[in-house]
């Protein structure tokens, strides 16, 4: 049965659920509509995170196998669709890139001392004066993890604080300390790829 018209123009997040009831019963033609709508998302979010088009485009691929073969395990009650895509594509994409969850000391990155004047300078700020995005991907490739998942979802992916807490499985203050520094780490690395120093702008001010 095809989907529905109506399914296919609202993005809501009861459209997504309807797609996935159906999904769920067996109607392999709930992908199609759901894979147009949610590709585009999960693909620049592991592009962004990996820094290569390779393992973005195999991440996509790794997440609407899962998503057409375990359906069931989406529950619309916990949330919305795109975010808990974004957590399967985070899975695969740290195991393509051999990372393993581990603890670790939230202010041992290995990273240069960074002053406080840019902590928060963003991604967008520095990309719109640049003009840069090989640049900007390097940079974020060069951050750690769990640096890197946060800055990703909020400020590439436009995810709340309290979505990201729960796509990296963290507290909501663990977010916000996690996003400074990847901030302040961020502008570290592009005024070091860039050989001067890098702009310094207000943050984005996004709300939980």
């Amino acid at each position: 049965m095809p989907a529905h018209p109506s399914e296919l123009a609202d993005g809501s997040a009861a459209a997504d659920a309807a797609l996935m009831a159906r999904l769920a019963c067996g109607e392999a033609r709930a992908l199609e509509p759901l894979y147009r709508r949610h590709r585009g998302g999960v693909y620049r979010f592991a592009l962004l995170w990996s820094g290569s088009p390779a393992t973005a485009a195999d991440v996509t691929q790794d997440v609407f196998v899962h998503l057409l073969t375990r359906s069931g395990d989406f529950d619309p009650a916990a949330g919305a669709l795109r975010p808990w895509l974004l957590g399967i594509a985070r899975n695969f994409v740290r195991r393509r890139s051999g990372v393993r969850e581990v603890a670790f000391d939230e202010g041992d990155d290995g990273m240069p001392s960074v002053p406080e004047h840019v902590v928060e300078t963003t991604p967008d700020v520095l990309v719109g004066e640049r003009q840069d995005l090989a640049s900007l991907r390097r940079a974020i490739a060069a951050l750690p993890p769990h640096y890197r998942d946060v800055l990703v979802l909020v400020e590439l992916a436009e995810r709340s604080y309290a979505e990201a807490a729960a796509i990296c499985g963290c507290e909501l203050n663990t977010v916000r300390s996690r996003l400074s520094r990847a901030r302040a780490l961020l502008a570290r690395w592009l005024a070091l790829d860039d050989g001067k120093p890098s702009a310094i702008a207000a943050g984005s001010g996004r709300k939980p």
